[in-house]
């Protein structure tokens, strides 16, 4: 979670809910996060269990999200979800594995 830049998640998450896509870019990430995004994403390429373990993650993670978004009339609830430590290793592994572009 510390490999985000929370400010920058915020912006990107609200960008991304309003329905601009392409927003997750190497700005989401402290120069530190760069580094490790780009591990994760190689071994999301090349380690099909750890890819598997990735993919339930955020299926699992995308559930939530969908139950906390149902009574959520103005976004602040889910925003918050996603922007949390939870939601930051969420956003980084769906980026990793070319779930979030």
């Amino acid at each position: 979670a510390r490999a985000i830049d929370h400010e920058a998640s915020i912006d990107l998450w609200d960008r991304y809910r309003r329905g601009e896509r392409n927003v997750f870019t190497r700005r989401l990430y402290t120069l530190r996060g760069q580094k490790t995004f780009e591990d994760m994403k190689q071994r999301y390429d090349n380690d099909r269990t750890f890819a598997d373990t990735v993919d339930r993650y955020i299926a699992d993670f995308e559930r939530l999200i969908d139950d906390v978004s149902r009574n959520d009339r103005d976004g602040t609830l889910a925003l918050s979800y996603l922007t949390s430590d939870t939601g930051k290793v969420y956003t980084m592994l769906a980026h990793a594995s070319g779930r979030l572009k």
